[in-house]
């Protein structure tokens, strides 16, 4: 593996430019509506569910549809933005959000709804690819952290108004508003994109060639292998179906593997020689997986476990997205002056602590528990994700900062996408077969309420063991890429 010098002297702290902190509030905005969207959603998937008529399985797809999309999307997006420019990317991206967003709000059935919701990932991916790179292109690096960190707060805020504007449209009016209202914000980050970003960067017009069939092979096996663990638990796992998407996504793993030392390159092989990178993405990924099917049984342990209404759960939501935004600017902050590696294994490993702890003892204590709870988590959350960007991208030469930068949101998007599938599947592995209808928890019985207790107790320990392996990896990878920093 190939090392690179890193050397860490102490910060002086500058102040932006005005062109800087106009980028910063571009990269903002696109943090907060990517958020704002998906909080939304998060929030009223039990509504969406009972008037489409669909299982905590079903609905569990209008959010993995969309990571799906998202993440095929973000690896030719960020080679997109080294070719063409990272303006006319992340522009275009904005476009097809926003003609999909609404496309998503006029649904009048699940495969509609789901058809959208792919497209409004493929926009969306623009989006987030070429803003995690506009970050160490146009921003000076000693700024990095707190770019970062601006990122997670304009996340933050998305989070914060996303969850009691989605809990409110979906209790007054309808589930089809949390699309409608999203719209607009798109017609603005379009704007102010077109007016704030610089018409061209050094990059743009090299020539890269997208290799489109490794890209078809990605996304088939990304999605038979989603399908494979959102499934097996329905189906059976020895099914036939079953076992032909797994064998299915055994061999376009195969074929990835033939093809990649072959041109053109679904990932530049430079990529992979660059210190620190890949095993910050490794620990991105298995933190995201974790988090992200957490984050995803939220709204059902409030509105289906507890009883509370739409509007309830947003509002004890809350607490996530009010822990997590100052975090995230504090901890970009410090990881300018300290380096990343000490607190990105805090981060984890408080992660890990909580949901022990909340495993231990939710059935016992109040709702107020809970509410502590998701502000701690939220609070650590938000501790890890700058500190570790600013890590991944410190050792990645110019020439590849688009197409690395693009496998950052990829780590996390399908840590969240698998992670969803794996504790949804998890969650409900123990209700009986036709019991996970949402209609049916109008009547829900005692024993129904102690098989999803029993859930959530199951998907909190397999949190804690994937965050205690993303620990472990921190601790031992982190240490080595980063001898040449003193401050780590």
């Amino acid at each position: 593996m190939t090392q690179t010098t890193l050397t860490q002297p102490t910060v002086v702290s500058t102040p932006w430019s005005r062109h800087e902190r106009l980028i910063i509030c571009c990269v903002c905005l696109a943090a907060f509506t990517f958020q704002f969207e998906a909080f939304l959603v998060n929030v009223a998937l039990p509504s969406m569910a009972i008037e489409l008529g669909a299982s905590s399985t079903e609905i569990s797809f209008a959010v993995i549809t969309y990571l799906l999309a998202t993440t095929i999307a973000l690896v030719p997006a960020g080679k997109l933005g080294d070719r063409f420019g990272l303006r006319r990317t992340f522009l275009t991206g904005c476009g097809v959000a926003a003609i999909a967003t609404l496309l998503c709000g006029v649904s009048t059935s699940l495969l509609m709804l789901l058809v959208s919701r792919f497209l409004q990932g493929l926009g969306i991916g623009m989006i987030v690819a070429n803003a995690y790179a506009i970050i160490p292109v146009w921003i000076d690096k000693t700024h990095a952290g707190r770019g970062y960190g601006m990122l997670s707060l304009g996340a933050g805020v998305g989070m914060v108004a996303g969850l009691p504007v989605g809990g409110v449209l979906s209790y007054v009016l309808s589930w089809h508003w949390i699309f409608l209202a999203t719209a607009p914000f798109f017609a603005g980050l379009f704007w102010l994109a077109w007016k704030v970003l610089p018409r061209e960067h050094s990059q743009a017009g090299t020539e890269v060639k997208l290799d489109w069939l490794g890209l078809v092979t990605f996304a088939l096996m990304l999605s038979c292998a989603v399908l494979t663990m959102s499934l097996g638990a329905e189906i059976g796992w020895g099914s036939t179906a079953i076992l032909s998407l797994l064998v299915f996504t055994i061999f376009c793993a195969g074929l990835l593997l033939i093809r990649g030392n072959k041109p053109p390159y679904l990932f530049t092989p430079a990529i992979f020689k660059i210190s620190g990178l890949i095993p910050g993405i490794c620990v991105l990924f298995i933190f995201s997986m974790a988090v992200g099917g957490l984050r995803f049984l939220l709204p059902f342990y409030l509105q289906l476990s507890c009883g509370l209404s739409v509007l309830m759960s947003s509002v004890l939501l809350l607490s996530y997205p009010l822990s997590f935004a100052p975090a995230g600017v504090w901890a970009g902050q410090l990881a300018d002056r300290i380096g990343s590696r000490r607190m990105v294994i805090f981060a984890c490993s408080l992660v890990a602590v909580l949901c022990a702890t909340f495993a231990w003892l939710f059935s016992q204590l109040g709702i107020w528990f809970f509410v502590l709870f998701v502000l701690s988590f939220g609070f650590a959350n938000g501790m890890f994700f700058a500190p570790n960007n600013r890590f991944c991208m410190s050792y990645v030469p110019e020439p590849l900062k688009g197409e690395a930068s693009a496998l950052l949101p990829v780590a996390l998007n399908m840590g969240t996408l698998i992670g969803v599938s794996v504790f949804e599947t998890v969650f409900t592995i123990h209700v009986p077969d036709g019991a996970m209808l949402i209609q049916n928890y109008a009547f829900r019985s005692e024993g129904l309420l102690d098989f999803l207790n029993h859930g959530l107790t199951d998907a909190l320990i397999l949190a804690v063991l994937l965050l205690l392996g993303a620990v472990l990896l921190a601790f031992l990878t982190y240490q080595s890429s980063t001898k040449a920093d003193n401050n780590q």
